[in-house]
């Protein structure tokens, strides 16, 4: 008998409704706003469940996780994973990064291993983008009812500032919305309200760079879609201008109207504003262009070599994992996220999630500039939900060439190590 379950239809299990449950907590962190519940650890215990259910559902067994194998993006990750071990060794703050690279492997690697356990056909996705899209609405009515004030900027939990409050709910939307036209009537209206209310989270959130994300994402989106599409941009950019202007106070649309007034805004002019924190990165970078100053490091190496001894994140993923990481570190990063890219081209016109993984990470790669992003767990789900993508696009393909008269239904796709298995048991 196969170790994992076979590419068919079967019935909603407890990982399924785990994997609806856990983005509320490990992504949105929405326990945070209930302080009864943080001695609860519910990320934690959220991880721990999702490792006992993907062991006792043949999460690990050998030829389940030969599957991650099928996917392009997921060997330039595990490239990844081996760049920020062997930082450990080089770090100038060796405790830290050993245990963040140990909580990064821990949180993540087990939300990916669930994943790839609970996921068989492209219609298992629909529990994790149930989940997440649960997620963005629980945010929502935080956001709206009981928000983190941060000097007048709106933020959805302790973990979020407004900023990264502002670049989660690009991104998500930026994932989910490209389904629009391929669901049902009622869930469809849901959407649009989702995305209606999470664009005035980010109004709210006066995140600059939360609002240059939303700009260029639907900017991709409409040219993505040829010269109508174009047209669709400016339009929706009018309309939502003009929605903004009228509904919103003058108040909260000041920090938006300094984008147009950079001469007098401190992240240019003011010592400890970005502009100085990015030329002291640069520095660090040349500095330790090979082996990096290590994972978690950034405000550590810059507090070191500023002369204010005010210690700064690097308000820059790519600048932040340059300078953890260095020149290869910042090389596969790079390539990680254009193999995502590449492979989530859709492969027709129904193919919407290949088209919200594209979107979501050019959401990204325009907020990223701004925030310390490099190993963010959004950023990594939205890589999670590609590598799946294209393991089963890879497996489709492989079980049309490798047995195309068997019923694709009727049994589990074969792999070397199930074909083992089966000379084995007719040799006993």
């Amino acid at each position: 008998m196969p170790v994992y379950a076979p590419l068919s239809t079967r019935r909603s299990g407890f990982l399924d409704k785990l994997i609806v449950i856990a983005p509320l907590f490990m992504l949105g962190r929405v326990h945070e706003v209930f302080p009864a519940l943080w001695p609860l650890r519910l990320v934690l215990v959220t991880t721990l469940l999702l490792l006992l259910t993907v062991l006792f559902n043949g999460g690990l067994g050998r030829s389940r996780l030969a599957l991650f194998w099928h996917s392009r993006t997921f060997r330039w990750f595990t490239a990844f994973l081996g760049i920020m071990f062997f930082s450990v060794f080089f770090s100038i703050f060796k405790s830290q990064s050993f245990f963040y690279t140990t909580d990064f492997i821990l949180y993540f690697g087990i939300l990916l291993l669930a994943l790839n356990c609970q996921i068989n056909r492209k219609e298992d996705l629909r529990f994790s983008l149930t989940g997440i899209s649960l997620t963005l609405f629980v945010m929502i009515v935080i956001s709206y009812t009981a928000p983190r004030d941060v000097g007048g900027q709106v933020a959805a939990n302790w973990s979020y500032d407004p900023n990264d409050t502002a670049l989660f709910f690009v991104m998500i939307l930026a994932l989910i919305l490209p389904a629009m036209n391929y669901i049902p009537r009622f869930y469809k209206l849901c959407l649009y309200a989702l995305a209606l209310m999470g664009g005035g989270v980010v109004i709210l959130t006066q995140s600059r760079g939360g609002l240059i994300a939303c700009v260029v994402t639907l900017a991709a989106w409409g040219m993505s879609r040829g010269v109508k599409g174009v047209l669709r941009f400016f339009v929706v950019l009018g309309v939502g201008f003009a929605l903004v202007t009228w509904t919103v106070p003058a108040d909260k649309l000041e920090r938006f109207y300094s984008l147009f007034n950079l001469k007098e805004d401190y992240n240019l002019t003011e010592k400890h504003g970005r502009l100085d924190i990015w030329n002291n990165g640069i520095i660090l970078f040349k500095d330790n262009w090979i082996t990096g100053t290590g994972v978690s490091t950034f405000a550590t190496a810059e507090g070191q070599i500023n002369e204010g001894g005010k210690w700064s994140s690097a308000h820059n993923s790519f600048l932040q994992v340059a300078v953890e990481l260095g020149l290869p570190g910042l090389f596969v990063f790079m390539g990680m996220l254009f193999s995502a890219f590449r492979l989530a081209k859709p492969r027709d016109d129904t193919d919407w999630l290949g088209r919200g993984i594209r979107l979501s990470l050019v959401s990204f790669l325009a907020g990223g500039m701004f925030l310390s992003w490099g190993y963010h767990i959004v950023l990594y789900f939205v890589l999670c939900i590609a590598m799946i993508r294209e393991r089963l696009l890879a497996l489709g393909d492989l079980a049309a060439q490798e047995a195309p008269t068997r019923e694709r239904h009727s049994e589990p796709v074969a792999t070397p190590f199930r074909k083992y298995r089966q000379t084995m048991s007719v040799a006993k």
